[in-house]
């Protein structure tokens, strides 16, 4: 199962970001592989995790990031400054983050990890 979260201002949406991300990735072991997707119109950095930035939401390649998330404090971090940013924004959906699912290898053929599409 591919765990997912959209983040946005509790203020819009009614759920604590950081709630959904402990309900969602409770049992995961970290590091963490993730996609993060910013759904906002503005650039954003995030230095809880190495390498985030996000290209505003009309940059189809920059907007998409393929991350690694160190550990559940790092993640609830995350969660808060993203959803400190929607508030004051007023995004209702700010970043998707999800997690990547690894393909079991094909004898003969490299591995690459592949984000889930939602069913």
């Amino acid at each position: 199962m591919t765990r997912k979260v959209e983040l946005g201002a509790p203020s819009l949406t009614g759920k604590d970001a950081n709630e959904l991300v402990a309900a969602e990735f409770s049992k995961v072991k970290y590091p963490l592989a993730v996609v993060v997707t910013n759904n906002m119109p503005c650039n954003a950095v995030f230095p809880e995790v190495e390498g985030l930035f996000l290209s505003h939401c009309a940059n189809a390649a920059g907007r998409v990031k393929a991350v690694v998330i160190e550990s559940a404090d790092a993640f609830q971090r995350l969660a808060s400054s993203i959803e400190q940013i929607a508030e004051l924004n007023g995004f209702a959906s700010a970043v998707t983050i999800e997690e990547v699912e690894v393909i079991a290898p094909v004898k003969g053929k490299a591995t690459q990890p592949v984000a889930a599409t939602a069913a």
